[in-house]
């Protein structure tokens, strides 16, 4: 097992692929099998009769999958 440069609260960015342009918070990290869980919001939070509302994601992905920013 080696060390990794991921750590829970970083902010990772999809260089490619269907979630180009994105960035996620990492919220656990696997060195032995190089994932991430990861989440991020999608489009703008807004206000539903005095609550905030945002759809939210959360899945794994391999670390070449995704860069620090």
């Amino acid at each position: 097992m080696g060390t990794t440069e991921y750590g829970p609260g970083d902010v990772v960015y999809f260089p490619s692929g269907p979630f180009s342009g994105i960035c996620a918070v990492v919220r656990t990290v696997d060195p032995r099998r190089e994932e991430l869980r990861i989440d991020f919001a999608e489009g703008l939070t807004h206000r539903e009769g005095g609550v905030l509302h945002e759809r939210r994601h959360t899945f794994t992905v391999r670390f070449d999958e995704v860069e620090l920013v």
